[in-house]
């Protein structure tokens, strides 16, 4: 394992798991690649560069920008072309190899949009770190797929491909058997219960440069709280209608009974939950641009109840009384 790494993310967590591994395994000189699918999330690019987790942060373009870019039929069948047109417009990522040749490439959720650091870094040992659920109920590919994936020289995604030789997961004994084999524990809360007082201040200015979680105006300690942690549910296409979604909410807000109800919206949400609940006034919507697992550092902060529909950030909550979530397998289509 090289003392250097490159991450590639898409999501907030993927950035906060990142972080966490270069804690973990005293990684330096790091890159931060973060394709571009999160709405805003370039906003956090000046934030995270003043860290000294990254000496650089590159926003790159994501699937649909690169698909348009190298045509619907190179994209499908001759995908390695998206190096050279990603390298002609964007000076970042050229400069990645300059210097110091030692680094591993960290890939968060591998899939089509990153497959561009298969292809560019083939000499180069690749890993993959987790992406919550979708780590753990994805099935491995059929052979007709894999066949499929090798006569056009496409990496198979979500870390199946060969070409990813390790997985950094919270539960390996968890994962799909083919992932489960080349699993290595990831230590992620063990490791951020032990950052210092600066680096925990550090980390939360990054996410959330204007608000202190720890602030009694935010979080008043003499009311009762719970907290519902929404997901991409019609975005994503696990239910047809965005009021599908509400509806659980609202089932949500019901059974919560506490004085104040946080909702934790998703970072890819569209969904505009300040609107929606701006006449109920026990509600509070939390900045989407931050992993709630950053609740976790201020201990005074207890909730009697957190709800999800199938969201694994909900386990990672620590100071929770009850939690309900109706699972993943309640979503399943019949």
């Amino acid at each position: 394992m090289q003392p250097k790494g490159i991450f590639v993310i898409t999501s907030v967590y993927h950035i906060l798991l990142s972080i966490l591994l270069i804690e973990e395994r005293k990684l330096k000189n790091n890159v931060l690649v973060i394709v571009e699918i999160t709405p805003n999330i370039e906003s956090l690019i000046a934030g995270l560069k003043k860290t000294e987790w990254f000496d650089d942060v590159i926003l790159m373009i994501g699937r649909k920008k690169q698909k348009k870019r190298a045509g619907k039929f190179t994209y499908t069948f001759n995908r390695k072309k998206i190096v050279d047109l990603i390298d002609a417009e964007n000076s970042g990522l050229n400069t990645i190899k300059n210097g110091n040749d030692n680094f591993d490439v960290y890939i968060c959720s591998p899939d089509s949009a990153k497959n561009y650091f298969m292809y560019k870094y083939k000499n180069h040992d690749k890993y993959m770190i987790e992406d919550g659920l979708k780590s753990y109920v994805t099935e491995a590919p059929s052979f007709s797929k894999k066949l499929t994936s090798w006569l056009v020289n496409r990496p198979i995604v979500n870390g199946f491909d060969r070409r990813i030789t390790k997985v950094f997961a919270t539960t390996p004994n968890d994962l799909p058997e083919e992932l489960k084999v080349k699993s290595e524990k990831l230590n992620w809360k063990e490791t951020l219960k032990n950052l210092s007082p600066d680096k925990l201040n550090i980390l939360s200015s990054a996410f959330l440069p204007d608000i202190d979680l720890d602030t009694e105006s935010l979080f008043p300690k003499d009311k009762t709280k719970s907290i519902i942690l929404t997901q991409t549910l019609n975005e994503d296409g696990v239910i047809e209608h965005e009021q599908e979604k509400l509806d659980i909410c609202i089932d949500f807000i019901d059974q919560a009974n506490t004085d104040i109800i946080y909702i934790k919206p998703h970072p890819r949400e569209r969904t505009d939950y300040k609107v929606l609940f701006k006449t109920d006034s026990r509600i509070i919507v939390l900045p989407k641009l931050f992993p709630a697992e950053l609740l976790n550092l201020h201990p005074n902060l207890k909730f009697k109840k957190a709800f999800t529909a199938f969201s694994t950030a909900i386990d990672n909550l620590e100071h929770v009384e009850e939690k309900i979530s109706l699972g993943h397998a309640h979503f399943k289509r019949k």
